[in-house]
């Protein structure tokens, strides 16, 4: 085997050419899924190169065995823990408050100090565990092992882990719509940063874009672990509490549950605030609110997904709010009179 290393030294990272025989293909898969966990971790990975990888680990299943096997190595660093911390519940709005007298002039250093903060160590963190990413704005249809199906949302993500004792699925951001191929023993279950779904017969969503995680069921049932259990049945609701227990939630009718599955975003007497960070979701760029909306009075529309820029200014020219906007698409609001 010829082994060539630029200045003679083989660090861990280093691209290794070697000659492809034998057990040289063992190595190389290794070296291939580093190279791919390192452009993971960086942040910036492309949305082709995610397609790229896909498509790498499912034109071999050694390659998707050598991807699973790095990741776990890097996964277990302490490092890796120190740099990235805990899986934030990080909100893709936040509300920046300012005492400058001149608002335009301080849009840049505020955008530079949030720009910071809302790229860092979330979007690494959760695609060094995902199995499946939605970018912003993409709506994705995920065929599961077992012959059910997942869709992400817009900015979503989900881990995948079945074995011989069960089906569990990580939903790591965002929300997702499930529906479970059934004439499998095995266990079906979603876990969230609120609690635990187990599939009873059913079509559901799971929704971990508030503060609490939310559950809707479109068909059949789904039982919430947790305190004592609760069975939800088409058109019921739920969401766990800061203390794990399900309570329920007004039902709906079964088609206004995960309606961003049809593109459409219907927002019901909903909090301003709470509306622009609904529509913010479809957006690439990150949207920032620099008043307090909270007496303002609340919103009944319905949105395209597709077009998150229409109902911004939409919602802006309902309640009179200014918008600024920042190259690459960072966006900033306020009340007219802030």
């Amino acid at each position: 085997m010829a082994v060539h290393t630029s200045n003679g030294i083989m660090g861990r990272r280093n691209k290794i050419i070697m000659t492809m025989r034998g057990g040289d293909m063992a190595g190389k898969r290794a070296e291939q899924a580093r190279a791919w966990i390192v452009r993971l971790a960086s942040g910036t990975m492309s949305a082709d190169e995610l397609d790229q990888l896909e498509s790498w680990t499912a034109t071999d299943p050694r390659n998707r065995a050598a991807f699973l096997h790095e990741r776990q190595s890097w996964q277990d660093l302490d490092l890796l823990a120190d740099a990235f911390g805990p899986p934030p519940h990080v909100l893709p709005i936040r509300r920046v408050r300012s005492q400058a007298r001149r608002w335009v002039s301080t849009l840049v250093p505020v955008a530079a100090a949030v720009a910071i903060a809302w790229l860092a160590g979330p979007t690494a963190y959760v695609r060094l565990w995902a199995d499946a990413i939605s970018a912003p704005g993409e709506i994705r249809r995920v065929a599961l092992a077992d012959g059910s199906q997942a869709l992400l949302d817009s900015d979503s993500a989900i881990a995948i882990d079945f074995d011989a004792k069960g089906r569990t699925l990580r939903l790591l951001k965002g929300r997702a719509w499930f529906s479970v191929r059934h004439g499998d023993a095995r266990p079906f279950l979603v876990e969230s940063a609120g609690g635990t779904v187990r599939d009873i017969g059913t079509a559901f969503e799971v929704d971990d874009t508030e503060a609490n995680s939310r559950v809707g069921v479109t068909a059949g049932a789904v039982a919430l672990e947790g305190g004592s259990p609760l069975i939800l049945h088409a058109g019921q609701r739920a969401q766990f509490g800061p203390d794990g227990r399900a309570e329920r939630l007004v039902a709906l009718p079964v088609d206004r549950i995960g309606n961003w599955r049809e593109g459409e975003l219907l927002l019901r007497q909903v909090p301003l605030e709470k509306a622009i960070r609904a529509v913010a979701r479809y957006r690439r760029a990150p949207v920032f609110i620099l008043s307090d909306l909270a007496d303002m009075k609340p919103v009944s529309a319905s949105f395209r997904t597709d077009r998150p820029e229409e109902a911004l200014d939409t919602l802006a020219a309902m309640r009179g709010l200014q918008l600024a906007s920042l190259p690459g698409g960072v966006l900033f609001l306020r009340r007219a009179a802030d």
